[in-house]
Formats: structure tokens, C-alpha cells, sequence
């Protein structure tokens, strides 16, 4: 079998090492270049740069649970709704004055309690 090459799951040749999806097998990768030289590979991560992306990844996994939890209160709170009255105000009816954001709570606490829809209290 010394010349016999195995092929996985009719995949064709193998590809060799620094390819990373190229479609070039190693041999034709090591010949391609410019007129100035070789194309140089990416650079080699040190021990040090993985040790500091993994850190990184693993004091982010819990801040971005954090944060998407801060975002799902704020929507369920109603906390971009003044902001968003505010541009449809100045959008829509530029006449109208723009009232302050306690005004605005206030008046739509009140609106709520006027009509209070399908709420149970």
C-alpha cells in the first residue's frame, strides 16, 4: 500500500496543513505568490494572545447575559417608549409641543387606569 493514498467519505484528496478552505491542495498552495515573493500566512497567535481571547470570551459570556437581560426589562418596563412618542411627535405632528417624560408617564398612567382593557387590576 505504499503509494496508495485513502480518501475519506469520497472526499478526494486530502488537503494539507494552512489551506483552511482554499480549495488548493498543499503542494499548490506553497506555489502560488506574487511578483514580490511568497504570500505569507496569517500570523502565529502567541500563548499569550489565546490565553487573553479566552479570558476575554469567558468574562463576556456573563456580561452579554447581563446586558440582554437589562434589554428585555427595559422593553417590558416600557423604557423606549418616550423616546419613540417623542420622534413620532416631532415626525408626525411638529406642531404639537413635546412633553416632559414625567408628563408624559403621567398621562399614560392615567390613560391606562381610564381604560383599563384586558388587564386584570
Amino acid at each position: 500500500m505504499g503509494g496508495i493514498r485513502a480518501f475519506g467519505r469520497g472526499e478526494g484528496p486530502r488537503r494539507g496543513r494552512g489551506d483552511a478552505g482554499t480549495g488548493f491542495l498543499a503542494s499548490e498552495f506553497e506555489d502560488l505568490g506574487t511578483a514580490a515573493g511568497p504570500v505569507p500566512g496569517p500570523p502565529a497567535a502567541t500563548d499569550a494572545a489565546k490565553a487573553h481571547r479566552r479570558t476575554g470570551a469567558v468574562l463576556r459570556a456573563p456580561l452579554d447575559a447581563v446586558r440582554a437581560g437589562a434589554r428585555y426589562m427595559n422593553a417590558v418596563l416600557g423604557g423606549q417608549d418616550y423616546p419613540r412618542y417623542v420622534e413620532h411627535l416631532r415626525r408626525r405632528h411638529p406642531d404639537r409641543p413635546i412633553p416632559t417624560e414625567s408628563e408624559y408617564w403621567r398621562e399614560r398612567h392615567a390613560a391606562a387606569d381610564r381604560n383599563p382593557g384586558t388587564r386584570c387590576c
